[in-house]
């Protein structure tokens, strides 16, 4: 599940996506950074874990609280029945806590409600890039590790990229091509929208049709992190899949509701909202080469597609957990999580990127997340903790929980827009 909506994305919608705690960890020794390809360096543990602010916990005041629910209910009417649903998390530093859902969870059924988990999208990366730094931290992986070291077997039938680092496909700049922003991928997805597709099969269709670009060449992949997500089980220990990690990381940290399917399982666990394409996610399918017609819902149809790039569930509580971790940051060593947030690529259509994030600027950083049925957005501030969180259930619809959000946190419309 593809990010897309950053600067550009988030003025005006663009090309399909992304068709689309604090738990402590056992870091030792000293910083050896060793010698790279200049966009990554090894860094173990350093004794001493990153942390930033924590957020307002506090309850909302009443007052405080309906400024939000105004603004969530006016950027829905503004949305002109394009967006069924709209949930918000705030945690704001001066005025607290506040978490609530907008519109429809099922459209002419249900409302939304707070608890209500939908599909994440490109948040997933978070959870992944966190797995993989946490192995980086406590040195049992190193960012110079390439494809070759750890997936030998795929080095050898793709020899151009047997030297593509785990660095490299962090932070974007693997040169791989991004499947799900393609042309030739997206219909398929349509074409059988309930299949369960490996990611395996996936980056063989994407690695034997070639079109490789230079080593160190930035450019926004999902493709990298279902590579990732098959390095991952490679430096398990007790030989866990990459659904298995994933969940565990979330409830490690302390995450409820927040998990990694295993394909063929599209189920989602109650309560959930379902997912829909509308008319601009139809225009934006449309864009990729896929036919959906605007109002189906998505709700049965397979996230596989995703995988470790973009096939999360979470609900909006989690997400505000997840992002006082500085969205994973917490598991690493200070000088990696330094690293991870400060050390960014300037990527098209996405901006700065860091190793599995992105850097919004004015203090913030996050990602958003998009797969078909659903959007998501999440917000941390490094400098005052403030957060912000949210997820729409329609394909194309982000700028509707933008819309809030700006409302919110003016400063956070800045870096974002």
């Amino acid at each position: 599940m593809a990010s897309r909506h950053t600067k550009t994305r988030l003025r005006a919608t663009a090309a399909l996506f992304a068709t689309l705690a604090l738990v402590g960890v056992s870091c030792g020794g000293d910083d050896d950074p060793a010698a790279g390809d200049g966009t990554s360096t090894t860094v173990a543990g350093s004794g001493a874990l990153w942390s930033g602010p924590a957020p307002n916990t506090a309850a909302m005041t009443p007052e405080d609280s309906s400024v939000i629910d105004d603004a969530a209910n006016t950027a829905l009417g503004d949305a002109a029945g394009q967006t069924p649903g709209l949930w918000l998390g705030v945690w704001d530093a001066d005025k607290g806590k506040h978490i609530g859902g907008y519109g429809k969870a099922v459209v002419g059924g249900a409302a939304a409600a707070p608890d209500q988990i939908g599909r994440i999208g490109s948040v997933t990366k978070t959870f992944t890039a966190a797995a993989m730094l946490q192995q980086v931290s406590e040195g049992w992986a190193s960012l110079d590790d390439t494809i070759e070291d750890l997936l030998p077997e795929r080095a050898e039938k793709y020899p151009d990229v047997a030297a593509t680092t785990v660095g490299q496909l962090l932070s974007m700049t693997s040169g791989i091509p991004d499947y799900a922003n393609s042309d030739w991928f997206m219909p398929e997805v349509v074409k059988d929208p309930t299949k369960a597709w490996s990611a395996g099969e996936i980056i063989d269709m994407v690695l034997e049709r070639g079109d490789l670009a230079d080593p160190g060449t930035a450019g926004y992949s999902t493709t990298n992190y279902l590579i990732l997500g098959e390095m991952l089980p490679t430096l398990s220990t007790d030989g866990a899949d990459i659904s298995t990690m994933l969940t565990d990381l979330a409830e490690n940290a302390g995450l409820t509701r927040t998990a990694l399917p295993e394909p063929p399982n599209a189920s989602l666990p109650d309560p959930y909202s379902n997912g829909y394409v509308t008319e601009p996610g139809a225009a934006e399918l449309a864009a990729a080469g896929a036919t959906v017609a605007a109002g189906t819902d998505v709700t049965d149809w397979s996230p596989s597609w995703g995988g470790a790039g973009g096939a999360m569930y979470s609900n909006i509580e989690d997400l505000g957990t997840w992002a006082a971790t500085g969205l994973g940051t917490t598991l690493l060593s200070k000088d990696l999580g330094t690293e991870r947030i400060s050390e960014t690529e300037d990527l098209p259509d996405v901006g700065e990127y860091g190793l599995g994030l992105q850097v919004f600027g004015n203090g913030w950083i996050g990602h958003t997340g998009q797969i078909i049925g659903w959007e998501a957005l999440v917000a941390y501030n490094t400098d005052t903790g403030d957060v912000f969180v949210a997820i729409v259930n329609e394909t194309a619809s982000l700028l509707t929980a933008a819309e809030a959000a700006f409302t919110v946190f003016p400063e956070l419309a800045e870096a974002l827009v």
